[in-house]
């Protein structure tokens, strides 16, 4: 159907595109869209819509754009809304679709950012507003940088003070925060690389406290005692608002500021989740479920072997199984196929036979039995007794 020449040349439908030299170029109507296209064929455009959701089309998804478009798909809330944790707002650097969750501690701090979408197109690197939507909280100060044209690293500054964590009845997520760098904010004087301590401190009731959790770091300083750089050689795990101290009987003024990495929906033990910190993120943006495990949604980085989907990456740790229905996550016996890692709890007796679909015996010992079916259709199992003595076998 052709379109009308209303439709084709409205300013209220704004198509936009990226510029490989100019960034983010935008206010196209629906005519001029379709003369680029000619002269650039297979472009992905960029429009808004009504709800402010940032979609990506081509040039056959523009030509079916109305004017129901730009409009609000749900009326107007004009009741009193909960308080929930912060919307982090990405604006200006020529660029568009930047999308993040804040994370916000129990004390109200907000201690990263975890990023949905990088966004396109950005030039120099986008500030960010904090929108705190009953102005419970304040102080917040967060900084980017941006690398090819998307939006690299987010930098709290200053965590600021009163925000609200996410309710429970909101949609969240589980996360933990892996600090993985630092950036010298300000490089202060006169520090002694040989024996000053660099560490992680945490603010317990007004007196701060070393807690590294883990975290390994080294730095260097030039002559007169500034600090170059900092590298963390290995990484800690946290849950709340730290600052890096650097304890020096000379040194004064060094600034250094912690980058986290969040790892969403981690797969841990049970004696890891102990040991770890799992923080729980309100989720503003709107993630995409990957799949189920043990019955609960699964937000978290997966990978493919054998057409069968895995969380995490490959090659870190045992591997386990994402599935498509929440069904087949509880019933996950039901649904073995190779290259499936099998955990199941009952009662053997002597050893245990075991099969592609696992069965257990009935006896008054309680043991753990895991089974790895390899890509090869080869079956290895492991009886973890009582005792935490594991034996294996494989056919």
């Amino acid at each position: 159907m052709a379109l009308s020449e209303e439709l084709l040349n409205s300013p209220l439908i704004k198509i936009g595109y990226i510029d490989e030299l100019e960034g983010y170029i935008t206010g196209l109507t629906i005519a001029q869209a379709n003369n680029y296209e000619r002269l650039n064929p297979g472009t992905i455009f960029i429009f808004v819509d009504g709800d402010g959701k940032v979609r990506y089309l081509d040039i056959t998804q523009v030509n079916q754009l109305t004017f129901a478009d730009i409009e609000r798909s749900d009326p107007c809330i004009i009741t009193p809304l909960p308080c929930t944790s912060p919307t982090i707002n990405f604006y200006g650097g020529g660029g568009i679709g930047a999308q993040g969750n804040a994370i916000v501690d129990q004390n109200g701090v907000i201690i990263a950012v975890d990023m949905v979408n990088r966004g396109f197109g950005y030039t120099t690197p986008p500030q960010v507003q904090i929108i705190d939507p009953c102005d419970n909280g304040s102080g917040a100060v967060i900084d980017t940088t941006i690398d090819g044209g998307q939006v690299d690293q987010v930098i709290v500054i200053d965590g600021g003070t009163g925000y609200l964590p996410p309710p429970e009845t909101v949609p969240q997520y589980p996360a933990i925060l892996e600090l993985v760098d630092v950036v010298v904010q300000n490089p202060g004087i006169n520090y002694d690389c040989a024996r000053d301590e660099l560490t992680v401190c945490i603010d317990r009731n007004g007196t701060v406290v070393k807690e590294p959790n883990g975290t390994i770091m080294t730095y260097e300083c030039d002559p007169f005692g500034r600090i170059r750089n900092v590298r963390v050689a290995q990484r800690g795990v946290f849950s709340e608002y730290v600052r890096i101290c650097l304890h020096s009987k000379t040194g004064v003024n060094a600034e250094l500021i912690p980058i986290f990495e969040v790892v969403r929906d981690p797969i841990l033990a049970q004696e890891q989740r102990d040991l770890r910190k799992v923080i729980q993120v309100y989720d503003l943006v709107g993630l995409t479920v990957q799949g189920y495990v043990d019955g609960k949604p699964y937000y978290g980085k997966v990978y493919y072997d054998n057409e069968i989907k895995y969380a995490g990456v490959p090659g870190t740790g045992r591997p386990v199984r994402v599935y498509d229905t929440k069904t087949q996550s509880v019933d996950r016996t039901a649904y073995a196929n190779q290259g499936d890692s099998v955990r199941i709890v009952g009662a053997v007796e002597g050893t245990t036979q075991t099969t592609t679909t696992p069965t257990t015996t009935q006896n008054n010992q309680t043991t753990i039995v895991d089974i790895q079916i390899s890509n090869t259709g080869q079956v290895t199992q492991t009886v973890v007794n009582p005792n935490n003595q594991g034996t294996t076998g494989g056919y």
